[in-house]
């Protein structure tokens, strides 16, 4: 895990009065799944008001080119880097919450039990 990088995601985008627990629940390995649970139903109860946010439906219309992106999720690529077109394929297979990364950028995918799922493309 890049505790640097989940810092700065939570410092830039995500409301103060759950920064510190989003904190401490990611940096903790049996609380990390909690933080991932936060996303699964509620993004945009717990992002910042002031956050430039879209829901998207298809990411790899979005133009993040030569960006490597980290990877926050429940599976085994939780905690890697990879690049954007690989993760949009990545964020758009798999059924639970998910979280990439970027420089200037962030998606966050809600968990769905029936229906499509949001995708909120945050700046």
């Amino acid at each position: 895990m890049n505790n640097d990088i989940e810092k700065r995601f939570i410092k830039a985008y995500i409301d103060k009065n759950y920064q510190e627990r989003l904190l401490y629940e990611l940096g903790s390995s049996k609380k990390r799944v909690n933080a991932l649970s936060r996303f699964s139903h509620s993004v945009d109860r717990i992002l910042k008001e002031s956050v430039n946010q879209q829901i998207v439906t298809d990411v790899t219309n979005l133009r993040e080119p030569n960006q490597s992106v980290y990877i926050i999720s429940w599976d085994e690529k939780d905690g890697t880097s990879m690049p954007f077109s690989e993760a949009a394929r990545y964020i758009e297979t798999t059924y639970t919450s998910t979280i990439l990364i970027g420089e200037d950028f962030s998606l966050i995918k809600e968990e769905t039990e029936k229906g499509a799922p949001r995708i909120f493309y945050i700046k």
